[in-house]
């Protein structure tokens, strides 16, 4: 089974913002995006798609006071076996004359692919009271 990834867009950042920059080709799939406060980006961590990165399943997330490592997906490390980035975002503005939605913060590089944008929503992506492992506990809210 083989699959492709066609990037919709990049991240752009600069010193006064940080955006992303959406093909030409998908501004059409922004439409009506501006109707929504924040967004789920999903880009790809091309500084760690290497052989090495992409073997590891025990990683030591930095948060973790103990040593024993934790296996990749009970982490965010970027190094993991599919190196795909999740970030949610607050949308700042959209800027159609330069194809770009401005956001509040971005964890990726400048750049970096950008996969697919969903919109946030309150009733299906928030979880009441969830469960975290010990080191992500004492980690502030970004948004109330």
């Amino acid at each position: 089974m083989k699959y492709s990834l066609i990037p919709v867009g990049f991240v752009e950042k600069s010193e006064s913002e940080i955006a992303i920059n959406i093909k030409e080709v998908y501004w059409d799939a922004t439409r009506h995006l501006e109707e929504f406060s924040h967004a789920i980006i999903l880009w790809w961590i091309d500084g760690r798609d290497n052989p090495s990165d992409r073997k590891t399943v025990l990683v030591n997330p930095p948060k973790k006071k103990e040593n024993e490592p934790s296996g990749v997906f009970a982490c965010r490390s970027p190094r993991r076996p599919n190196p795909i980035g999740h970030t949610i975002v607050k949308i700042e503005s959209i800027d159609p004359e330069n194809r770009k939605i401005l956001v509040d913060h971005m964890d990726a590089d400048s750049g970096s692919p950008v996969l697919d944008i969903k919109p946030y929503l309150p009733s299906s992506d928030r979880v009441e009271n969830a469960k975290v492992a010990s080191w992500f506990s004492n980690l502030e809210p970004r948004y109330y």
